[in-house]
């Protein structure tokens, strides 16, 4: 008897950044090399400075609560489904801040770095925004991958809402990924479509084409720390942290 494993949208998409990693190994062991050519490079950079690195969190914020509120609330406006949402994106940004900005002291990146051998130039200090301050030098032997991180429990929660309530991105990945079901958590538009107005349903066609466009942006920049930048294990400790919250997501 054959044995056929059936996967959801959501568990399809939470695959694929575990399955990027494995499948980027020898890639990255062919192709770091050039991680600093490609750092400059425009598409890279601009990414980068303005949707990842510098405003990431932002972004995430802002597409989250559009999303939970546009399509999670105003079809039926079930505040229950508003609380669910609302305790995932303050536990997942309670983690993110725990990982990578203060956990009673240095978070906990910060504290996987001082364990590696991770020193300040000047004596006595041992967290890194503290030692630029102060004019020394932080030399770091195991950086964390923070964009791994970010790139990954961003974009599967923004994944979470979509496949839920997004009819057609979830029938295009049913027809296009073998033995891939619809989740019993999916709850399409067309039920309540014909109560709305049309500006509503406008709104949401843009809504959700900027997740689904903002979503392959982020691909793309996780994509690119696969191959070229971080080393193997440091995008390792990235990709559990990351999946951390995403893999408690129906339990929250």
């Amino acid at each position: 008897m054959k044995l056929t494993l059936k996967l959801t949208p959501y568990n399809f998409a939470y695959l694929v950044y575990p399955v990027v990693y494995v499948c980027s190994i020898p890639l990255t062991l062919l192709l770091k090399r050039y991680n600093g050519t490609i750092a400059h490079t425009f598409p890279v950079n601009f990414i980068e400075s303005y949707i990842v690195s510098n405003h990431g969190y932002m972004w995430f914020t802002g597409l989250y609560w559009i999303l939970a509120i546009t399509l999670g609330y105003l079809p039926t406006k079930d505040t229950v489904i508003l609380t669910r949402y609302t305790k995932i994106y303050l536990i997942n940004t309670l983690w993110i801040l725990i990982l990578l900005e203060w956990f009673f002291g240095s978070p906990i990146f910060e504290r996987i770095s001082v364990f590696a051998g991770a020193t300040c130039s000047a004596p006595g200090i041992f967290r890194e925004y503290e030692c630029k301050d102060n004019g020394g030098e932080w030399n770091d032997p195991f950086d964390s991958s923070s964009h791994y991180t970010f790139l990954i429990s961003s974009s599967l929660l923004v994944w979470y809402l979509i496949v839920t309530h997004v009819s057609w991105v979830t029938d295009y990945l049913s027809s296009h990924v073998p033995d891939l079901e619809v989740g019993i958590s999916y709850s399409p538009v067309e039920e309540t479509q014909s109560k709305v107005s049309s500006a509503y349903k406008t709104v949401r066609t843009i809504v959700e084409i900027v997740a689904v466009v903002l979503l392959g942006i982020w691909f793309i920049s996780y994509l690119t720390t696969s191959i070229f930048f971080h080393t193997i294990p440091e995008k390792l400790v990235g990709l559990i942290c990351g999946l951390v919250v995403p893999t408690l997501i129906e339990y929250i």
